[in-house]
């Protein structure tokens, strides 16, 4: 069984880790450890003949001390040196298996057939593409995968960055990912999900107090949900204003609109130029001219500012952006944000890009997910969601990762949704709306899925 981990680090705060262990204990008995935490997975989950392929660093050395202690078990088990291990422990892990008699081969050109493979050829802080042999053997095991064999990736998948997230071309896709002492926090995000398969993490018995860690993992209990008093009534609870869901994109401010009221909002002003529409009764439509709009701005806690907004309407936008009001910004408003000459707002700013919208903030720079939240927040100050698999939340000054990935979620007006709930849980006070927001579309998700009753849904699945 997996151990919990709430603490994320990057490959350098893990070396960290380990340098300070290595004041109390042997790196090679910390190695064994590692090896007996992948010895008891295989043994209580696996059948048959295990090929192991053992890179130079230590994680070569996980890999021959896990051959060692699955030879001793009974276990018919292979080992394949790709080059010689050049750290200590690693050169100790295999005279071990020598000493046992084991057969240790160097690679040659091709994978023999084998009912499991254990990938230990390249550790967490690879940051280029593997190079040759490895981008054979990789290239082989991907096939092996396709075949239906399992891959166990010991640490991290070989060719992942266990700090960014980034899958060079090739890396290996495993069937499971054991990854040892601490949690990496590149492991649950960007490329790395399509990667590790199941992903357990043993912590091998250490605590890592003495090392700040790199990101938090989101869980409820880092939200803030404000409590309704018996008393509360559509006046006291918090208004919300949303600029968007335009003609023809009007699903766009009715998802956005209907999320902020389930998420708490007392009323929704809905500013939108339709006239045609059956719209939702519990929306109140607003025209988009600004007198007006400033009216229903004083009315408000919170502004949401982009979903389903096309280009035309940047005299409101600028307004609302210099309007003393928390907002919401997404879709439209960061394209517009991303095209201006405006950075740092005076007044409070969650932004909620994906990708896409991301990569014109920060100038179509080709960055992991990590550097991108991180210079989209120094640039423009706020708070920022950076969407999609492992969704980033850079709030309260401290980066949180969502352990949540499902691509139903891919799919038109799922933003919208996330974009209201955010803004229904601020206008009741939360002291955490971003992070909170993200929990709770990723349980109504999650809701959904367990409910669905077609291949897919549909973003409207998620208010169901």
């Amino acid at each position: 069984m997996s151990d919990k981990y709430k603490y994320l680090f990057s490959t350098s705060s893990v070396y960290n880790i380990e340098k300070n262990l290595k004041k109390k204990m042997k790196g090679f008995f910390l190695m064994m450890k590692a090896a007996n935490a992948a010895f008891d997975y295989l043994k209580s989950n696996t059948k048959g003949e295990v090929i192991i392929l053992c890179g130079k660093g230590n994680n070569g050395g996980d890999g021959y001390g896990l051959g060692a202690l699955l030879a001793m078990a009974g276990r018919e088990v292979k080992i394949y040196k790709v080059e010689d291990p050049i750290k200590i422990e690693a050169k100790i892990a295999l005279k071990l298996c020598y000493k046992l008699g084991i057969k240790i081969k160097k690679w040659s050109k091709s994978l023999k057939n084998s009912d499991i493979y254990v990938d230990a050829l390249l550790g967490a802080g690879i940051n280029q593409p593997p190079r040759e042999p490895y981008k054979t053997i990789i290239k082989q095991l991907i096939d092996k995968k396709k075949k239906g064999k399992k891959i166990i990736a010991l640490d991290v998948p070989s060719g992942v960055d266990g700090t960014t997230g980034v899958a060079y071309n090739p890396s290996v896709i495993a069937t499971t990912t054991i990854t040892f002492l601490a949690m990496k926090k590149g492991l649950l995000t960007g490329d790395a999900v399509d990667h590790t398969g199941d992903l357990i993490f043993e912590n091998i018995g250490v605590s890592q107090k003495k090392v700040i860690p790199d990101a938090i993992l989101l869980n409820k209990s880092d939200c803030n949900f404000q409590i309704l008093k018996p008393s509360s009534h559509k006046g006291t609870r918090g208004n919300v204003l949303i600029l968007g869901g335009m003609k023809g994109m009007e699903g766009a401010g009715i998802l956005s609109g209907i999320s902020a009221l389930r998420a708490g909002a007392g009323k929704v002003f809905w500013v939108t130029n339709t006239n045609k529409l059956n719209f939702p009764p519990e929306l109140i439509t607003v025209n988009p001219e600004l007198k007006e709009i400033k009216k229903f701005l004083r009315m408000s806690k919170v502004c949401v500012l982009g979903p389903g907004l096309p280009i035309g309407f940047e005299e409101l936008i600028i307004n609302i952006w210099n309007f003393k009001i928390p907002l919401v910004l997404d879709a439209g408003g960061l394209r517009w944000l991303a095209t201006s000459n405006f950075r740092e707002r005076p007044y409070h700013l969650i932004g909620t890009p994906h990708a896409g919208e991301a990569k014109d903030l920060v100038g179509q720079r080709k960055l992991d997910r990590f550097e991108t939240i991180r210079i989209i927040k120094n640039k423009y100050g706020g708070d920022w969601i950076l969407k999609g698999p492992g969704t980033l939340i850079h709030e309260s000054n401290q980066l949180w990762i969502n352990n949540f990935k499902m691509p139903e979620l891919g799919t038109a007006g799922s933003g919208d949704i996330l974009a209201g709930l955010i803004a229904g849980i601020w206008s009741l006070g939360s002291r955490t709306p971003a992070r909170s927001g993200v929990w709770l579309h990723t349980n109504l998700a999650k809701k959904a899925f367990n409910e669905k009753k077609r291949a897919y849904f549909s973003a409207s699945d998620l208010l169901n």
